[in-house]
């Protein structure tokens, strides 16, 4: 009862000392996350406008002990933006969408962060300019959310995460305290590097307001390929050779296995046919660069791969039209991923001379349990990251196999981590994985991260039981 009155008591002094229209009973839009794994149960959604009234309600929220669980966008695929308790209040920072400035001659823009990602990527290319970042959600995520999650995507190997693209952050404390680390510096030395440590803490730590990102001046030219490789030897093959003669204008190698393929035909996604032949493993690489040379050397360089048969079946965009269509390929995977439905999905890295002992591994003890499951292995290839994830038989459903999962997910995580992986590369840990961090993380490592929470947000109250559980009985 006590709990249910200080809800109460927080909701009307919210309408009352900052804004009634700020605060209204959640809609189903705000229900539940991509994969229907959890149901948001918050009765009522804040809508700040400004980091003021971010900060304000964060006041009341300590006054009367009331969780706050963030939302910003809505497309993690981890639970972390859901609230597991009716009395937790979802708080979405999309009002706050404007961009404030940009500046040419320091590279940067600085942006709310409720601002949609592609609407980031559309500004800045008007300037000539583009942001690296992005990912099949771009038209929906917002930049708020990929700092928190310190999202990856297809830019990762030559720019970095989200944590390499920002240089300032503005972020609000359980307490409604205010940090004001907004700058454009490259370097800057003095102190603890706080912008870093809210940058992937989901929200747990603090909500970011505001960040400034940078900029890259767009390439004159861009190559996207597409290619079919024998085995998994040549996919590294290639890479490796691609890396060397123009690893500074490499800005993706996506490996796609011939079963993302197959998924797409399944739902009818696929574009249209790309490959001759049936291979086993696709690549999709983009480079950028200035010079009519460096294109002509790309292409002996292919040619060369090609003529020793490391790779088969070269498809290169000569138009932007049909890059953006190679790029569709890898794009609507997931989509089609998500039609079948996973038993088990898996975002892991591992060192690149590590990761075929990993599929091979992980492919003959799953199909020790079961012959007949499928797995669809995609993803960041140059940066070594994986989306490894467990499918039921053609024309079958997950529902059926759903007692596998636990099963599968310690083959994974055990195969990941005896090869010197991560059982998370760029989705984070959110709700889903909270129990794997505790089993996987180095103890030093995990005892600290409680501190940390402890420290910056004593009362628990920012997005309680992601990443780390809300009380304190695993450390």
């Amino acid at each position: 009862m006590k709990k249910e009155n200080d809800y109460f008591k927080f909701i009307g002094d919210i309408k009352e000392s900052i804004s009634p229209d700020i605060i209204s009973e959640i809609s189903p839009i705000y229900l539940s996350e991509p994969r229907g794994l959890y149901r948001n149960k918050s009765l009522h959604i804040l809508k700040p406008r400004s980091t003021k009234e971010v900060s304000d309600c964060l006041k009341l929220a300590t006054k009367h002990k009331i969780c706050i669980v963030p939302w910003s966008g809505g497309t993690g695929l981890v639970g972390g933006q859901i609230a597991l308790d009716k009395y937790h209040v979802t708080l979405s920072l999309e009002r706050m969408n404007k961009i404030n400035s940009f500046s040419e001659f320091n590279q940067s823009i600085e942006v709310e962060a409720g601002v949609i990602l592609q609407s980031i990527h559309e500004f800045v290319g008007t300037k000539n300019f583009f942001f690296p970042l992005s990912m099949a959600s771009k038209g929906s995520c917002c930049i708020g959310g990929n700092l928190a999650t310190n999202a990856g995507g297809i830019g990762v190997l030559k720019y970095g995460n989200a944590r390499d693209l920002c240089l300032g952050l503005e972020v609000v404390l359980a307490d409604g305290s205010i940090i004001n680390d907004i700058k454009t510096l490259k370097k800057d030395n003095t102190g603890y590097d706080l912008k870093s440590l809210f940058i992937g803490s989901e929200g747990s730590l603090g909500i970011i307001t505001r960040a400034v990102l940078r900029l890259f001046p767009m390439p004159k030219s861009r190559i996207v390929a597409f290619f079919g490789v024998p085995n998994f030897k040549s996919a590294l093959e290639s890479y490796m050779q691609i890396s060397k003669g123009f690893g500074q204008y490499l800005q993706a190698f996506e490996l796609i296995g011939d079963e993302g393929l197959k998924f797409l035909e399944e739902t009818n996604m696929y574009q249209s046919a790309t490959q001759k032949i049936k291979l086993p493993w696709y690549i999709l690489m983009e480079l950028g660069f200035n010079s009519n040379s460096v294109e002509q050397e790309l292409h002996d360089a292919l040619d060369d791969l090609y003529n020793r048969n490391i790779i088969l079946d070269v498809i290169l965009s000569d138009t932007a039209s049909k890059a953006e269509k190679l790029w569709k390929i890898r794009e609507d995977i997931p989509e089609a991923n998500k039609k079948i439905g996973a038993i088990s999905s898996h975002d892991i890295s591992l060192p690149l001379e590590n990761m075929e002992i990993f599929i091979n591994k992980s492919l003959i003890e799953i199909k020790k349990i079961n012959r007949s499951l499928r797995v669809n292995c995609f993803g960041h290839m140059g940066d070594g990251n994986l989306h490894f994830n467990v499918f039921p038989p053609q024309k079958e459903t997950n529902s059926s196999y759903m007692d596998l999962k636990p099963k599968l997910i310690e083959i994974i995580n055990n195969n990941c981590k005896s090869l010197e992986g991560s059982f998370s590369a760029e989705h984070g840990v959110g709700r889903m994985k909270v129990k794997d961090l505790k089993q996987y993380c180095d103890p030093g490592k995990f005892y600290v991260m409680h501190q940390i929470k402890k420290a910056i947000d004593p009362l628990s109250l920012l997005n309680p039981g992601v990443i780390l559980r809300q009380d304190t009985q695993d450390i």
